[in-house]
């Protein structure tokens, strides 16, 4: 494995820095939320692995944890914070929160995510305590930040949004701190680095990323208008780069200890797509379908019984919860880490894409139907990630599926805008370009980069491997 170590410093920082850049595009296009945001933590993990040489057992697991950090930054919203940038009144409020919730999304990212790195070295009970403590830390926050707004980033009078990223920070420090006295010195650095990269990295992307919609409110005649991308462009590349220079500030230790017991043989492949369509049916419908009802009506103004009772619910259904999960099944059922974090991403882009081709509010769609369509597309990309989970370059394969099934969902989005919503109204060229596939161009255009490094990189481990 000595090559895999010569990758040069810019590569660690480009190629998990486009990588990143590419899911953050596809979150904000096709996922949104949390769930969304499982898209860039999937492919920064993958860009990391990939360039450390991992082992596709260990790969497996790595990914997973990037979903579950990654992914619980989209907890927070922002759209009210963005639109103080507009505001010449109130665009340093705005600057400062974009750069706030940008750093609270790169630390507990980047603790998770290293976490995922050293998964093998720790015992199971460290990493479900650590999830624990995460927890702990973010309810506490929700009620000393976020619920009293003693520091709010959104509009508190035109429909005031409830901010998590009070609870956020509170939960990655508590889970730092927690490995902080409980992991060896040397594995505790690792956290610490990722940790910390990410917080600057993230705090500069979303805080510099968000300039772009300053600059755009300056320049509303001109006929580009994907400023909102540009920010999350900007944020995805330098995050990944941010989480790709921890990545290579560690990549001796990294790169020294990468085995992981690989028990995928244990499942045969029918199984293998039952559990996982078990695993999607219960976190994007079951689990929340009973249990969001139930925090939305125990509330402290039926007594404090029932507020408290609310608060704890109301743990459960974040994604903070959700990634937990995901994390104890990888760690003692590693079988099934693949399709938790390929398929499971690529799952709620489906979801998505079904909402959002109903071209207007009083238009009837088959909710049967969209569930239907949502399975068979999933246990498609399910199959595929059973099939090449037997095959050799088992990292690139991933990277491939993952990077054109949601590249292709994005694809398929703008064509129902543009033959459903009738967007495809520009009889200038260069309007069509600039104002209706400007994005799309990027994404072929860095998809097709990723794709090829990827195969690339994984090509030299897969001949070392084999010497």
């Amino acid at each position: 494995m000595e090559k895999s170590t010569t990758h040069s410093f810019w590569t660690f920082l480009l190629f998990p820095g486009i990588a990143m850049l590419l899911g953050w595009g596809l979150r904000g296009y096709i996922g949104g939320g949390p769930f969304g945001a499982m898209i860039p933590g999937a492919m920064v993990a993958l860009a990391i692995s990939i360039l450390l040489g991992f082992r596709p057992g260990f790969t497996s697991l790595v990914v997973v944890f990037g979903v579950a950090g990654v992914g619980l930054g989209g907890e927070m919203t922002y759209g009210q914070t963005l639109g103080f940038l507009r505001n010449p009144d109130t665009v340093w409020w705005g600057t400062i929160g974009t750069t706030v919730k940008g750093a609270v999304w790169g630390l507990g990212g980047g603790a998770i995510l290293a976490l995922g790195l050293i998964h093998n070295r720790i015992p199971r009970k460290t990493i479900f305590f650590s999830f624990v403590f995460l927890l702990i830390g973010l309810a506490l926050g929700f009620k000393l930040i976020n619920d009293p707004k003693l520091i709010y980033f959104s509009d508190p009078i035109n429909k005031p949004r409830s901010e998590s990223w009070g609870g956020l920070l509170f939960g990655a420090i508590a889970l730092i701190v927690y490995l902080k006295y409980t992991l060896e010195k040397n594995d505790f650095k690792i956290i610490l680095r990722f940790a910390s990269w990410g917080l600057f990295s993230g705090g500069l992307g979303f805080g510099l990323g968000g300039l772009w919609m300053v600059l755009g409110s300056q320049l509303q005649d001109v006929m580009f208008a994907s400023w909102w991308k540009m920010m999350e462009f900007t944020f995805g590349l330098l995050l990944g780069m941010g989480l790709g220079f921890a990545a290579w500030k560690n990549r001796k230790e990294l790169i020294a200890d990468n085995e992981t017991e690989d028990d995928n043989s244990h499942l045969k492949l029918w199984q293998e797509l039952v559990l996982i369509f078990l695993i999607s049916f219960g976190i994007y419908l079951a689990f929340p379908a009973l249990l969001e009802p139930i925090a939305d009506h125990l509330t402290y103004e039926n007594g404090w019984l029932s507020g408290i009772a609310g608060d704890v619910i109301g743990v459960f259904i974040n994604f903070a919860f959700y990634g937990f999960i995901m994390v104890l099944i990888v760690v003692y059922r590693n079988a099934l880490a693949w399709q938790i974090g390929i398929t499971l991403t690529f799952c709620h882009t489906i979801i998505d894409l079904m909402r959002d081709l109903r071209p207007q509010p009083d238009v009837h769609v088959n909710q049967w139907l969209q569930f239907l369509v949502v399975t068979i597309v999933t246990m498609i990309v399910a199959y595929l990630v059973a099939l090449y989970r037997q095959r050799k370059n088992i990292n690139n394969s991933m990277m491939q599926i993952l990077v054109w099934s949601t590249t292709i969902v994005a694809f398929i989005s703008l064509f129902s805008d543009i033959f459903i919503e009738g967007m495809f109204q520009y009889t200038n060229f260069a309007a069509l370009i600039v104002k209706t596939l400007f994005v799309h161009i990027v994404f072929i255009s860095w998809a097709l980069f990723v794709s090829w490094k990827s195969s690339t990189f994984s090509a030299v481990v897969l001949i070392e491997s084999r010497s």
